[in-house]
């Protein structure tokens, strides 16, 4: 049996809990499963597993790296692997796991991620390299969304490979996805309010726009049929959504002047940016912008 506690954060009833689990049942010494509200009926079925202990976290979660360091706690194996209950580990990425585990600190692997029914072989969306097998003492997981841990030693990039990669069904629909933004950009937009830092029209509508530029064009999402432009646009929106919930925060009350110009003068300054081969009247506009 492998040196490896394997953590799964789990609320209501993820439809691939059974199939992660599965997933990493041989490699794992064991499975601790973080109940941060799961139903009955999954607690239930989870008891049968022998190497499965489930650890009740009795407090609001809205996304998972508010605990993700604070779980390491009830790992008894030096190495952790960390799983989203929709994440599942492929056979032939446990091969290398085996081959591979006491010779690293922490892992990069590789993410499929499955969205609308396809998998997103661009738009940035692959290889997603992610850090979720590590020494316990070797990563430190900050309490920000979607933010990387900081990782120290030395470190192994899994080959960016399907069938090296960790499976992740992700939105299964607009409602799924809809959903997540709305959650994920509220909290991120309560940071911003809380800890007083300041989220300009200006710097959203950057962001926004790149986002959108750099994912559909200079990642190749059109590749991704129009799933790419769906996700594309969706990505671009949701810094929108962050700078409204954090107006909504501040009452509506800002000293910011909306210049809606801004928006197109820096579509066009990103656009450029993003642009492989340049005239030199365009280069005269970007620098200008």
């Amino acid at each position: 049996m492998n040196n490896i506690s394997t953590i799964i954060v789990v609320k209501d009833s993820p439809p691939y809990l059974f199939k992660t689990v599965n997933s990493v049942n041989d490699i794992s010494k064991e499975i601790i499963i973080v109940d941060i509200g799961i139903s009955k009926d999954i607690v239930n079925k989870l008891q049968k597993y022998k190497n499965v202990k489930i650890v009740n976290i009795k407090e609001d979660v809205p996304y998972v790296e508010l605990i993700r360091e604070k779980t390491k706690k009830f790992a008894s194996c030096e190495y952790i692997l960390l799983l989203d209950p929709d994440e599942i580990v492929q056979p032939k990425l446990k091969g290398i796991i085996k081959d591979n585990l006491e010779k690293y600190d922490y892992f990069k692997i590789p993410r499929k991620n499955i969205i609308f029914n396809r998998w997103i072989r661009y738009s940035r969306w692959w290889p997603d390299y992610q850090v979720r097998l590590f020494k316990k003492s070797q990563v430190t997981w900050p309490k920000i969304i979607h933010r990387q841990p900081k990782a120290e030693g030395k470190h192994f990039d899994i080959p960016p490979l399907e069938e090296f990669s960790l499976l992740h069904y992700n939105y299964k629909n607009l409602d799924e996805y809809f959903s997540k933004a709305l959650r994920y950009a509220k909290n991120e937009a309560l940071d911003f309010f809380n800890n007083d830092k300041i989220l300009t029209f200006k710097e959203t509508t950057r962001r926004a726009i790149n986002e959108f530029i750099s994912r559909y064009f200079a990642a190749f999402g059109y590749k991704d049929g129009i799933q790419g432009f769906i996700l594309a646009c969706f990505q671009m929106f949701y810094y929108f959504l962050v700078y409204f919930y954090y107006l909504e925060l501040k009452k509506f009350k800002t000293e910011e002047k909306i210049n809606e110009g801004e928006f197109f003068r820096l579509g066009l300054k990103e656009t450029l940016y993003w642009k492989k081969s340049k005239t030199i009247k365009e280069r005269l506009i970007k620098k200008i912008l």
